[in-house]
C-alpha cells in the first residue's frame, strides 16, 4: 500500500554521512519488499551485520508477501477453511494492525487489500472501479471480523473467506526495527537504514575526529525537486507518507493516490501533501504516517494531542508546514514557507 520509494542521497530523504576515521564502515544495498534498501553502519562487525539484515528482511518478506504463493499471508488470503495457524511474527503483525485499526477508528486498515487491488495499485494496471464494485468490496474489509486466538501452544486466525490482509502499511517499519536489533546485537552503535522512504537511525553520526553528532535527514519537497526541510536527530525512525510518488491520473483527469480512505474505498482527498512521523519505533512511525495522512490535518492534530509519544511534520497542499513543538525545535526549513507549531 505504501511507502514512497527513495534512493540514497536522492531527492527524497537525504542523509549527510561522515568519514569514519579508524572505524570500519560498510554500506550494503539490496532489493526486498519491492524496495531498494540500503544499510550503512560503522563498527568492526558492520559487514556481517549488514548481510544478516538482508537475510532477516528476506525472511520477513517470505512471511508477508501478498504475491508470493509460498508466503504465509498469501496462503492465509487464499485459505478455504478457518481457523488458520499463524507464525509468531504474522500473529504479532495482525494483532498490532488490529489494535491500530481500533486506535485510529479505521484510518489504518490492513484489510483494504481487495479495494486497493481493484484500483490496480498492486499490479500497475490502474482503473477507476464503479461505485457498485467499490461498495461490494468494502463489505469485505471489516477488520472487526478478524478473530485472533492465542494459547500456550498455538496462534490462530479466523476471518470471512473473502477477506484479505496486506501488511504494506507496516511491513517495512517492522523490518527496520528488526534490522536495528541485529545492529545492536553485533555491537554497532552508528547506522542509517534507508528502506525506500523509511529512514531509521541508530546512534549518531561519527565524525572523522570520533565525535558523535546528529544526523541530518531531509524531507522531500512535495511540490518540486530536492528537500523542503531537514531535521537533526539520532536514534529515531523518520518515515514519510505522501501522495506525490505513487498515483495515476484517471480518464476523468483527476489524480488518484495510493493512500485510501477505509470508509469510502476511494483514494484520500484532503489538504495534506505529506506526513512525516518521528518516533522511536519504525513500525509505529510507519502505521502513523498512513493513519494521519488518511485522517486529515485537524483529526491528525487531535490524535497527537491524545497520543504524545511521537512527533509529526505535516506539509499541506497550500504550502504550510504544521509541526509538533519538539519537531519544530529540530527542524530547518529550506524554503520560505509558513510554519505553524501545534500547541497542546
Amino acid at each position: 500500500m505504501k511507502k514512497i520509494r527513495f534512493t540514497l542521497l536522492a531527492a527524497a530523504l537525504v542523509f549527510v554521512t561522515s568519514g569514519c576515521g579508524t572505524n570500519i564502515q560498510d554500506t550494503h544495498s539490496f532489493s526486498a519488499m519491492d524496495t531498494f534498501m540500503t544499510v550503512r553502519s560503522v563498527g568492526k562487525n558492520s559487514y556481517k551485520a549488514n548481510r544478516l539484515i538482508e537475510q532477516r528482511i528476506y525472511k520477513i518478506e517470505k512471511l508477508i508477501s501478498v504475491t508470493d504463493s509460498e508466503s504465509e499471508v498469501y496462503k492465509l488470503n487464499n485459505a478455504k477453511e478457518f481457523p488458520v495457524e499463524l507464525s509468531e511474527e504474522t500473529f504479532f503483525l495482525t494483532q498490532y494492525a488490529q489494535n491500530f485499526y481500533s486506535k485510529t477508528q479505521g484510518a489504518l486498515n490492513v484489510c483494504l487489500f481487495p479495494v486497493i487491488k481493484e484500483w490496480g495499485f498492486t499490479t500497475g494496471q490502474y482503473k477507476i472501479p464503479s461505485h457498485a464494485t467499490i461498495k461490494s468490496l468494502l463489505s469485505k474489509t471489516d477488520f472487526s471480523k478478524v478473530i485472533l486466538q492465542e494459547d500456550e501452544t498455538s496462534r490462530k486466525i479466523s476471518m470471512p473467506q473473502d477477506m484479505m490482509i496486506n501488511f504494506g502499511a507496516i511491513g517495512k517499519g517492522y523490518a527496520g526495527d528488526a534490522a536495528i536489533e541485529i545492529l545492536k546485537q553485533n555491537g554497532i552503535t552508528s547506522a542509517v537504514l534507508d528502506f525506500g522512504g523509511n529512514v531509521q537511525l541508530l546512534g549518531g553520526k561519527i565524525t572523522e575526529s570520533g565525535k558523535v553528532k546528529n544526523w541530518k535527514v531531509g524531507i522531500k519537497n512535495p511540490f518540486g525537486e530536492g528537500s523542503l526541510l531537514s531535521v537533526d536527530l539520532q536514534d529515531k525512525a523518520v518515515i514519510t507518507s505522501g501522495g506525490y510518488e505513487r498515483f495515476f491520473t484517471g480518464n476523468d483527469g483527476k489524480k488518484y493516490i495510493h493512500i485510501f480512505d477505509s470508509n469510502t474505498g476511494y483514494p484520500v482527498e484532503n489538504e495534506i501533501a505529506s506526513v512525516t512521523i518521528i518516533c522511536e519505533k519504525g513500525i509505529y512511525a510507519d502505521a502513523l504516517s498512513t493513519s494521519l495522512f488518511a485522517m486529515g490535518l485537524e483529526k491528525a492534530r487531535e490524535f497527537w494531542k491524545n497520543n504524545k509519544d511521537f512527533d509529526f511534520i505535516i506539509i499541506t497542499k497550500d504550502k504550510e508546514i504544521f509541526a509538533t513543538p519538539d519537531a519544530g525545535k529540530i527542524m530547518t526549513v529550506l524554503e520560505k514557507l509558513p510554519v505553524k507549531v501545534c500547541s497542546d
